[in-house]
């Protein structure tokens, strides 16, 4: 029997923050499919429709498929009749803290950003931290793949504000590194210079070219994900009829008191935490009073506990505590569970005062007013002293 063979086709995805990098993303995947065109290739671009990236911080997805020898037609039919893929051989990740893993809007549990990433296929990052920092947070696999870093901050804008600080080229030059079959760093460079009409932003995408670091992850590196993925149920399963249950009402004092969507948790939205010194808390309320998202539980000695799970990082308790270092953001990345805060405090109060300085370091970051204007950053030397006998 006569086989055919497999068209050729690769498929890209580009992982990102809504509102703060949708059009950061939208420039990367299109132009990567602008420039493989000037190649000649068969390529489109689209994003994930389940996804709401009108929302802060919560992970989104783009696409971008590639051919040599299939037509547009033929593309699009082989690669894009679902609302997802399941299996890319680049996976782009524009944003470092994503690495502890994703609750799209559309989806309900929390995936590993290295979920679809084929064998010997690349995961490109744009990060400044280590590969084995990075690796120490993602999901085994049974396969090798190889791990690429483009040297940066996470670009992070707003809803009506771009930073353009040349993030968009960068990651095309990388992708040009890491997936040479995509495109050249040749067309990457022309492609932009034309676009843009402008030299440094060319010159920027060949630097990135060249600092891009990539290691292989071998198999079995990484952890054992400890959140259950979500299985479909079959048809003997469904329930008759169509209906939404609703989230079981009932309110306690303590951690965890308040009841919540236990299949949308929206923790994965945040890139910091906020850290509370309940020691220096003066009970006043407006963290919880004001928080977006009510992840603060009060308790019987009128201090608000943190639920991790479903704290989005807006910042909002940080910047109403009147307590000066009550309440600081710290990197999501230095944090390795969503354990409630309180019951460590409780536990043992000097040990935690001593854990959460350690956290919060010596930089102090408080978001700017408007979005995407970056954080304000300040420094503190000496951090308050641990303040015995607040809680009985």
């Amino acid at each position: 029997m006569m086989q055919t063979q497999k068209p050729h086709l690769i498929r890209l995805e580009v992982n990102y923050r809504g509102i703060f990098q949708k059009t950061l993303a939208y420039h990367i995947s299109g132009d990567i499919v602008y420039a493989a065109h000037k190649e000649g290739k068969t390529a489109f671009s689209n994003g994930r429709y389940s996804d709401d990236p009108q929302r802060n911080g919560i992970p989104c997805a783009n696409f971008a498929y590639f051919s040599k020898d299939l037509s547009e037609e033929d593309l699009e039919a082989e690669a894009s009749a679902s609302m997802d893929i399941t299996e890319a051989e680049v996976v782009v990740v524009l944003d470092d803290t994503m690495v502890k893993g994703l609750e799209p809007w559309g989806g309900y549990g929390i995936r590993p950003i290295n979920e679809k990433v084929v064998k010997d296929g690349v995961m490109l990052i744009v990060s400044n931290r280590k590969p084995a920092d990075l690796v120490a947070q993602m999901e085994k696999k049974h396969y090798p793949y190889r791990l690429a870093i483009l040297p940066g901050e996470a670009s992070f804008a707003g809803l009506w504000y771009f930073k353009d600080d040349m993030t968009d080229v960068r990651v095309l030059g990388a992708i040009a590194k890491v997936a040479p079959e995509i495109t050249s760093i040749d067309t990457v460079a022309n492609y932009v210079a034309s676009k843009y009409k402008s030299k440094e932003k060319a010159a920027a995408a060949r630097k990135a070219y060249d600092e891009v670091k990539i290691s292989t992850v071998n198999a079995g590196e990484g952890i054992d994900w400890p959140y259950p993925k979500p299985i479909l149920p079959g048809w003997k399963s469904f329930d008759e009829g169509v209906y939404v249950k609703g989230v079981k009402r009932g309110f306690q004092m303590g951690p965890r008191g308040q009841n919540r969507n236990p299949d949308y948790k929206r923790g994965t939205s945040k890139t910091q935490r906020p850290v509370v010194r309940f020691d220096i808390c003066t009970k006043c309320t407006l963290c919880w009073y004001d928080c977006p998202d009510e992840v603060f539980d009060p308790t019987t000695e009128g201090l608000y506990d943190v639920n991790y799970e479903y704290c989005t990082g807006c910042g909002r308790c940080a910047e109403v505590c009147p307590v000066d270092d009550c309440i600081v953001m710290v990197d999501e990345l230095k944090f390795e569970n969503q354990d409630s805060p309180y019951v460590m405090y409780k536990k043992d109060p000097e040990k935690y005062v001593k854990w959460a300085e350690d956290k919060k370091g010596k930089e102090r970051l408080m978001p700017s007013p408007v979005t995407g204007k970056g954080n304000s950053v300040s420094k503190v030397e000496t951090p308050k002293p641990y303040k015995k006998g607040v809680v009985k």
